[in-house]
């Protein structure tokens, strides 16, 4: 049921929003019912808890694909096509588009979810040499919240200096409700979170330790 979802949206994606493109909203809304359902399956990986209307759905012999694509409330599939134009209509599609090359139509901008220690820490989104977090909070005038998403992105940023697997070299945010997209270099974003440039190759050496040491405590290992 799930194989057979995952090729009717990947046809659909073709055929009414290409990868690097905005749809109408009613194919937003489409895609957006199956990408709800996703992550609520993704958040049941992660927490172990399952909503009961999840549940019973689940539990149906074989639920088909219209009931899965139906779990995902109305709501949250009008939240996310908004979402969804704010990031067409702010230009922050076409400033994404510019930091990836400007590929064609139809082809890649980057990888969502890149793993840098597997099973331990993963980032939302890879455009270019950008990583970047995706926060969907209504307000984004709390510092010492900032703070900790720049601590945080910073941190996955630094795990992949060792290997240079996805060649990251620049960092940021990206604030969906208000289509702002927030960029540093990673040097320079961590010059400024610990306030002496000359501190940074110290405390980058020091923090890849301290994170080798804990994901191996936790049961992961940093990837290459």
């Amino acid at each position: 049921m799930f194989a057979e979802l995952a090729a009717r949206t990947r046809g659909y994606h073709d055929q009414h929003a290409p990868t690097g493109a905005v749809g109408a909203p009613g194919a937003e809304a489409g895609l957006a019912r199956v990408y709800g359902l996703w992550s609520a399956c993704e958040d049941i990986y992660r927490s172990g808890e399952m909503s009961e209307e999840l549940e019973e759905l689940l539990d149906l012999d074989r639920p088909t694909v219209d009931q899965l694509r139906a779990a995902t409330p109305v709501a949250v599939v009008d939240e996310l096509v908004g979402l969804t134009r704010r990031l067409a209509e702010s230009g922050s599609l076409t400033t994404l588009r510019g930091w990836a090359g400007n590929p064609e139509p139809g082809q890649p901008l980057g990888c969502a979810g890149p793993v840098f220690a597997t099973h331990w820490a993963d980032g939302d989104l890879l455009v270019g040499d950008t990583l970047l977090d995706v926060k969907t909070v209504m307000r984004g005038d709390q510092p010492d919240r900032t703070g900790r998403w720049l601590w945080q992105i910073l941190a996955y940023a630094w795990l992949d200096t060792a290997g240079d697997r996805y060649r990251i070299r620049a960092a940021g945010l990206y604030l969906a409700r208000h289509g702002a997209l927030l960029r540093w270099d990673v040097d320079e974003l961590a010059a400024r979170l610990l306030g002496d440039r000359r501190a940074v190759s110290t405390a980058r050496h020091e923090f890849l330790e301290i994170a080798a040491r804990a994901a191996t405590s936790e049961g992961a290992r940093l990837d290459p």
